[in-house]
């Protein structure tokens, strides 16, 4: 199976195993979710320092949002077929959505930020759909 890691194997035997079948094609999502499969949901009402949002197999966070700003924004290149998703809140992945299938969502109580968006990260976004449209 892609050469798993005695590691990996563990986390993917925690998984049902239908999601645990994803990781053929999905590697780097079930093994994130898996990571993190039995931790408890976040507390109520828990404001998130760090949002980071990946799309696909993406390496760095296509959306970085700090304290509540946007710091960056990134999805002029997403491949139209984009089929995961990913989100990262401070340091623990807290959702995974791989094809329409929410692998895991540990969410719970957080406050998701209303976005403030400086306008330095605004134009560099501009630029970027500009430069890459």
């Amino acid at each position: 199976m892609n050469n798993l890691s005695e590691y990996e194997l563990q986390l993917l035997s925690k998984l049902p195993l239908d999601i645990a079948a994803l990781v053929k094609n999905y590697r780097t999502d079930v093994i994130n979710a898996a990571e993190f499969w039995d931790e408890p949901p976040f507390p109520l009402n828990h404001v998130p320092e760090f949002i980071e949002i990946y799309y696909g197999d993406a390496e760095s966070p296509h959306i970085f949002i700090v304290n509540g700003e946007l710091q960056d924004y990134n999805v002029t290149n997403l491949p139209d077929n984009t089929k995961s998703i990913s989100v990262l809140i401070d340091d623990q992945w807290a959702y995974v959505q791989i094809e329409d299938q929410v692998i895991l969502n540990r969410l719970g109580g957080v406050i998701l930020p209303d976005v403030l968006v400086s306008p330095s990260s605004l134009i560099n976004s501009l630029v970027g759909v500009i430069n890459h449209g």
